[in-house]
């Protein structure tokens, strides 16, 4: 596939994704949608906006922080806008994918190494996945009630057999894993390209290794810093729906709307259209139909749309030409 198909097949994905998250509101509702939203006043949609904002600005203080820490001295509006760069990126693209090439690309473009911006990129992704596998069960645990009514009862059967057969792969993996080793040193000795490939990878595994070594020695001022800013990263943007629906008039437990949010994201994200477009919202007004009526859930949609995907992908747009303006401006200067 050429570079300029790939580009084109890009491009068509994130406006069919973007697309169908505009549309699947409406879908349950056009007339009310419209007649919810003029009904608002504009300090909900600032108050939107800054979610928006203060999530990107999150990931940017947690970006600096890590790389100050491995020498990389940039400045913070600039990390600011490869954080608004990146999370447009992820927003856009299937699964998201897209996201983790721009972040490494445009911190090496910045001056950073491959092996210092994959780091940044890497430990940026084990912070959101620790941050997500406290929260969402914590979430869950103070929700246990209305979440009873929204989860289908598991098939314990089913659910055993699956542990069973996990536990099962994992102790064989582990059991082999010496007659793995050797099998791959075998075929690294024989085959040339494969074991420089492999001789790339040890040394580029060491560098990774090195700075992620010093990136988590840091002073606990520095570990207290990247929690803080995760936690504003993330929080908003869990956080938001709740908002909405409190504006509208429905009470729900913020940390039901907070778990029902994030496992119905995180689904709707791997049928492959960016931002789970339509499939998200659709399953998120299933699984709310029981406390909002159809017509404001809706009209709430729109709302949550409108901070987790309109607003960032604008912010993401103005960053990237600011961006582009910049280096544009200092070529000059270079040559």
């Amino acid at each position: 596939m050429s570079k300029s198909l790939k580009r084109h097949t890009a491009t068509l994905l994130a406006v069919l994704g973007v697309g169908l998250a505009a549309g699947a509101p409406f879908v349950l509702g056009s007339h009310q949608s419209f007649a919810g939203l003029r009904t608002l006043s504009l300090h909900i949609f600032l108050v939107l906006a800054s979610s928006a904002a203060a999530s990107a600005l999150g990931k940017a203080g947690k970006q600096y922080l890590m790389q100050s820490a491995l020498g990389l001295r940039l400045p913070f509006m600039r990390t600011y806008g490869i954080a608004l760069v990146t999370d447009s990126a992820f927003l856009a693209s299937p699964l998201g994918a897209a996201g983790y090439g721009v972040n490494i690309g445009l911190l090496q473009r910045a001056g950073a190494s491959w092996a210092t911006a994959t780091t940044v990129v890497g430990a940026d992704q084990a912070l959101d996945l620790a941050f997500l596998s406290v929260t969402v069960p914590l979430a869950m645990a103070f929700a246990l009630g209305p979440l009873a009514q929204v989860v289908p009862r598991p098939d314990i059967a089913v659910v055993v057999e699956m542990l069973v057969t996990v536990a099962i792969l994992i102790v064989t993996l582990w059991t082999c894993r010496r007659k793995i080793s050797s099998a791959l040193d075998a075929a690294c000795d024989r085959i040339q390209w494969l074991g420089a490939l492999r001789s790339r990878w040890d040394k580029f595994r060491d560098s990774v290794h090195q700075q992620a070594k010093l990136l988590m020695s840091g002073s606990r001022h520095r570990v207290a810093g990247l929690l803080l800013f995760t936690t504003l990263q993330w929080l908003p943007r869990y956080g938001v729906l709740w908002f909405v629906l409190v504006e509208l008039g429905y009470r729900l437990p913020l940390g039901f709307v907070m778990a029902v949010q994030a496992v119905v994201l995180h689904a709707a994200l791997w049928t492959g259209i960016p931002a789970g477009g339509a499939a998200g919202d659709l399953a998120l007004a299933a699984a709310f139909a029981n406390w909002v009526p159809q017509d404001a859930m809706a009209t709430a949609l729109v709302l949550w749309r409108f901070a987790t995907l309109y607003f960032p992908l604008m912010l993401g747009a103005a960053a990237f030409f600011a961006l582009a303006w910049r280096r544009r401006a200092a070529m000059p200067a270079t040559e």
